[in-house]
């Protein structure tokens, strides 16, 4: 039997959801008792070990752990919060890159990796969200794990020129070419990607929206952001 493992940046906790029915899965995006969900728990330490938490909650299984203040501040606030939110939102005048805050943000990634790959059965169907975690599918596949890996964005994908404003742009792509499918919010979204992608490498398009590129072969979907209401009202 396989599950859904769904890796972003902060899982829900079950108290956040009290008000909800314990039927309803977090989001919509785990389903009951079938789903692990795994990501940062909010907390930051920078001293001893920081251990690995499991549970089950609200009917799926949950794996957190705490950042060192090192990658909190130079992975989240630093390449995420100062460098690819502002691009990501239109506002590349206020970015602000370093070769470290990269460094940290690839590190960081690769951990959320290799606490994924203790719990990932063969069957499980992978889901990573937002771009906090653009490089963990291409962490992942390095490790030789095979799992089916998807890939879902957020936030609006910029323009070519937007993009370009990123210093380590042709890295943080050429890591989404490890997934087997990478998800969009709008055609506009996809259509910037693709435009991106045939300035700056040979592709070639292929039948149900897969892409051959730099001797990877990936799809590529819309899909919008939404709730169920039927399972609230």
């Amino acid at each position: 039997m396989s599950r859904l493992v769904l890796i972003s940046n902060k899982p829900y906790d079950s108290q956040d959801l009290a008000c909800a029915s314990q039927s309803l899965s977090a989001g919509g995006l785990v389903d009951d008792d079938q789903g692990l969900w795994l990501g940062w728990n909010g907390e930051v330490q920078n001293f001893g070990r920081r251990p690995v938490s499991y549970r089950h909650s609200a009917g799926y299984e949950q794996v957190t752990f705490p950042l060192s203040i090192e990658e909190f501040c130079r992975h989240y606030q630093g390449y995420y919060h100062d460098g690819l939110w502002p691009v990501f939102h239109n506002q590349p005048e206020k970015a602000h890159f370093t070769p470290e805050n990269y460094r940290a943000y690839r590190q960081l990634n690769r951990r959320f990796a290799d606490i994924a790959s203790e719990y990932l059965c063969p069957n499980d169907i992978i889901c990573i969200d937002d771009y906090q975690l653009l490089p963990c599918g291409q962490a992942l596949k390095e490790q030789g794990l095979l799992n089916a890996c998807a890939f879902f964005f957020h936030l609006p994908f910029p323009s070519a020129a937007l993009l370009k404003r990123i210093p380590e742009h042709h890295g943080l792509i050429a890591s989404l070419f490890y997934y087997d499918l990478l998800g969009f919010p709008s055609i506009d979204d996809r259509n910037n990607f693709l435009n991106y992608l045939a300035g700056e490498y040979p592709l070639e398009m292929l039948p149900d929206e897969h892409i051959q590129v730099d001797g990877h072969i990936f799809a590529t979907g819309i899909f919008p952001a939404g709730i169920n209401a039927r399972k609230i009202y």
